[in-house]
C-alpha cells in the first residue's frame, strides 16, 4: 500500500512525502527582494513534511503581466537571496524547483509578439534567455527548472493547435509545435545538472506531447488545464477533471507524473495513489491557509485541509490568506 508520507524517489530527487507544494503568486516582496516572511513561509512549508517544493513564478522578462505579483530572474538580488531560500529547504532535505516562464512576449525590442508572429531571431532570444536563467537558477541552488507551459503562460500557446498556426519547422504537427521547447530541454540538459519539470495542460494531444517531453530529457511532469484553479475541483460527475488523463500519461511515460491540484484530504488522496498510477499530488491553496497542515495529518489531529477554497489568494494575487487575515482583524 502507498502512502502519502512515504519516502520515494522522484526521478533523481528524494521526497519525504508524496505531496508537491505548488506555488502561484508572490505578494510579500520589499523593494522586489525577498521579505523575512517569505523566508519564513518556505521554512515552515519545509519543517512540516512537504515532499517537493515548487517556487511562486519567478518571471523571466520585466513589464510582464504578472510582473507585480512574481519574483524576477533578472532581479541583481537573486542569486544571493534564493541562495539562502533553497539552504533552508536543504536543510530539512526537501528538494526545491524554481518555477520559470512568462506570459507577454517582450524580446527584441518587439512587444508582445505572439506565437505565429515569432521571427528565428525571436526563438533563438527566448531559448537563450532560459539558458541564461538556469544557469542563474543553477547557481542559486535549486534542484531544478519547472518550466511554466502550462495555464496560459507564452509557452503553452506554442505548444497549442489552437493558437500556433505556423507553417514553418515550428508550427504544424505535434513535433513541430514542441521543436522550440524540445531544442531548448535538450541544451538544459546538456549543459545543467538540474531536474527539469514541465508543467503543461491538457489538451488532445497529451499524450504524445508527455512521449516527446520525456524522450528529449524532461526528469517529470505537473499536469494542469487553462482555467483558473476555482475550475479545478469537480466535473458534472463530482469527479475531479483531471484524475483520468493523468492517470492515462502515468501510464505512458516513465518520469514521475503530478496530478495538479483538486484534492484536499489525507483519505481521497490515499485512495487516489493506491488506485491509480498516479504518485504524486500537488496542491497551492492549503498552503495558503497553513503551511504546516502536513503535520497535522501525519499525526492525526486533522485529516483535511481547513482552507474553503475561496480562491481569493488567486484573484487578489497574493501568497497570504484573506479570510485568515480577516479573523485576526
Amino acid at each position: 500500500m502507498k502512502d502519502i508520507f512515504d519516502e520515494c524517489n522522484f526521478r533523481d530527487l528524494k521526497l519525504n512525502s508524496r505531496i508537491v507544494r505548488t506555488g502561484l503568486w508572490e505578494s510579500q516582496k520589499e523593494m522586489g527582494g525577498l521579505s523575512p516572511e517569505i523566508f519564513l513561509r518556505y521554512e515552515r512549508l519545509a519543517k512540516n513534511h512537504v515532499g517537493l517544493i515548487v517556487t511562486e513564478l519567478i518571471s523571466m522578462y520585466p513589464h510582464d503581466r504578472f510582473s507585480d505579483y512574481s519574483h524576477s530572474i533578472n532581479n541583481p538580488k537573486f542569486i544571493k537571496e534564493f541562495k539562502y531560500l533553497t539552504s533552508i529547504a536543504h536543510q530539512q532535505n526537501v528538494p526545491i524547483l524554481a518555477q520559470l516562464g512568462f506570459v507577454n512576449c517582450n524580446v527584441n525590442g518587439k512587444q508582445n509578439i505572439v506565437v505565429n508572429d515569432l521571427e528565428m531571431e525571436d526563438i533563438r532570444q527566448i531559448q537563450s534567455d532560459f539558458i541564461v536563467a538556469a544557469k542563474k537558477i543553477s547557481f542559486a541552488g535549486f534542484d531544478g527548472i519547472q518550466l511554466a507551459m502550462g495555464n496560459n503562460y507564452f509557452l503553452s500557446k506554442v505548444m497549442d493547435s489552437k493558437e500556433n498556426k505556423r507553417k514553418d519547422d515550428y508550427g504544424g504537427s505535434t513535433l513541430n509545435r514542441l521543436r522550440m521547447i524540445l531544442e531548448l530541454i535538450k541544451v538544459l540538459k546538456a549543459n545543467t545538472d538540474l531536474h527539469i519539470s514541465c508543467r503543461i495542460n491538457v489538451q488532445e494531444d497529451i499524450l504524445e506531447i508527455a512521449q516527446l517531453l520525456e524522450k528529449v530529457g524532461s526528469d517529470s511532469l505537473q499536469i494542469t488545464k487553462p482555467s483558473s484553479p476555482q475550475y479545478f475541483r469537480k466535473d458534472s460527475d463530482n469527479k475531479n477533471i483531471l484524475f483520468d488523463i493523468t492517470d492515462e500519461i502515468s501510464k505512458a511515460v516513465d518520469i514521475p507524473v503530478i496530478l495538479g491540484g483538486g484534492l484536499s484530504d489525507m483519505k481521497s488522496i490515499n485512495e487516489l495513489i493506491n488506485s491509480t498510477d498516479i504518485d504524486f499530488v500537488s496542491m497551492q491553496r492549503p498552503f495558503v491557509y497553513n503551511p504546516t497542515f502536513l503535520s497535522q495529518w501525519k499525526d492525526g489531529t486533522e485529516v483535511e485541509s481547513l482552507c474553503n477554497t475561496c480562491n481569493n489568494c488567486y484573484w487578489k494575487k497574493t501568497s497570504t490568506c484573506h479570510i485568515i487575515h480577516e479573523d485576526e482583524e
